[in-house]
C-alpha cells in the first residue's frame, strides 16, 4: 500500500486506513461520510473530534468480564472465596475524592466491584502476612465485620501467594472477603506505601479517611462511626 497519506485519501484505502491508524470504528465513520477525500487537514480535525459522535456504552474502556452478584451471594466460607483483583482504575484517592474502582471475582467467573457497594459504609484494609502490625490489628477488624453487618469489610492482601494467605485467614478466622492483589494494581491506586492502611470509604463512595499504621479500639470505632453516619 502507498504510505502517501494524499494517495490513501484518494483510494479505497481511506476507509482502512482510518480504522486501522486512528482507531475509528465504522460508527464514527458515518459522521463525516459525505466528507471531501482529498482534504487530510479536515479530516484529521475532524477525527480528533468525533468522540462526541460516540455513544458513552462504546467509548467506555472494556472491563474484564464476570457475572456480577450482590456481596451476600458470595461463598459462605474463609476469605468468601478469596475473590482476585481486576480492573482497576486510577484515581487519586485522597481524602474527600471518589474511591477508585476495582472488580474482585471469583474462580467461576463470578464477582462484584467497589462501584456495587455504594450505599453502604465501606472499609479498605490492606495487609500481608509478614508484617507484624497487620497481624496485631486483625482480631480487631475480623470483630468489625461480625458485629456491624451494615459495614462492608474488604481485605486487601498485597502481593502474596494464594497459600500464605489461606494460612494467614484460617488462623484469625477472616470469613470477610479477602481479595488477592496479586499484582498490587489496587495498593498502587489507593497509593498505599506502607502496610497496614486502612482506607474508610462513605456510602456515597468517597473516601473519608485514611490511616496509615495500626488501627485498633476507639481510633476504629471512630473512624467506622464517621462512615456509618453520612
Amino acid at each position: 500500500m502507498n504510505s502517501n497519506p494524499a494517495f490513501l485519501f484518494k483510494t479505497n484505502d481511506a476507509r482502512e486506513y482510518a480504522m486501522q491508524y486512528l482507531g475509528l470504528r465504522p460508527v464514527q465513520l458515518r459522521c463525516f461520510r459525505n466528507l471531501r477525500r482529498q482534504n487530510l487537514t479536515i479530516f484529521l480535525i475532524v477525527a480528533l473530534a468525533l468522540s462526541a459522535c460516540l455513544p458513552a456504552s462504546q467509548s467506555a474502556s472494556p472491563q474484564s468480564g464476570f457475572t456480577p452478584i450482590a456481596l451476600d451471594e458470595f461463598p459462605n466460607e474463609l476469605g468468601s472465596g478469596f475473590p482476585v483483583a481486576d480492573s482497576v482504575e486510577e484515581g487519586s484517592a485522597e481524602v474527600g475524592d471518589p474511591a477508585p474502582n476495582f472488580a474482585f471475582f471469583l474462580e467461576d467467573g463470578r464477582g462484584a466491584d467497589l462501584a456495587s457497594l455504594q450505599g453502604k459504609p465501606v472499609v479498605l484494609n490492606f495487609w500481608a502476612t509478614w508484617c507484624g502490625p497487620c497481624r496485631a490489628e486483625m482480631p480487631a477488624l475480623v470483630a468489625l465485620h461480625e458485629r456491624n453487618p451494615h459495614v462492608i469489610v474488604l481485605e486487601i492482601n498485597v502481593q502474596e501467594e494464594r497459600a500464605a494467605i489461606e494460612d494467614f485467614a484460617a488462623e484469625f478466622g477472616m470469613t470477610m472477603p479477602v481479595v488477592v492483589d496479586q499484582a498490587g494494581a489496587i495498593r498502587r491506586a489507593y497509593r498505599v506505601r506502607n502496610m497496614p492502611t486502612t482506607v474508610f470509604i462513605k456510602v456515597d463512595g468517597a473516601i473519608a479517611a485514611r490511616w496509615p499504621g495500626i488501627l485498633i479500639g476507639e481510633q476504629l470505632t471512630e473512624f467506622v462511626d464517621q462512615i456509618s453516619t453520612q
